[in-house]
């Protein structure tokens, strides 16, 4: 009677590709992740932009020195889409620009320059 299965070179084949995939795919995956991560930063900035925008026109320059997202909510009037433990500040400067710096609860950072778009230095 012939016994059917694996041998234990098939086995250790199979892992090595496994492992060779997994070390290509994770690094990958997580720059995916952190790219879109970086997008919701982003998108929330350009989304606060429109508030300060009228801001503004009403009083002449952006608000500015808000360092938490209660102080932007009432000066500005602008909130979040969703309470997901991101923090806001909004730097301090002439009023002709702002600063806005976004940090989500896992540690990441996105600083923009407004109304300009560009990062921070």
């Amino acid at each position: 009677m012939k016994q059917t299965g694996f041998t234990l070179l098939e086995l250790l084949v199979a892992m090595v590709i496994l492992t060779v995939l997994a070390g290509v795919a994770l690094p990958t995956y997580q720059s995916y992740v952190e790219t879109s991560q970086q997008g919701v930063l982003r998108t929330n900035i350009m989304t606060m932009s429109v508030f300060q925008e009228d801001f503004f026109l009403r009083n002449g320059a952006y608000a500015n020195n808000l360092a938490n997202l209660a102080a932007i909510e009432t000066a500005i009037g602008w909130e979040p889409q969703s309470d997901d433990g991101t923090t806001y500040a909004i730097a301090s400067s002439d009023g002709t620009f702002y600063q806005v710096t976004a940090t989500n609860a896992e540690g990441m950072s996105v600083c923009l320059r407004m109304p300009d778009r560009t990062d921070c230095t």
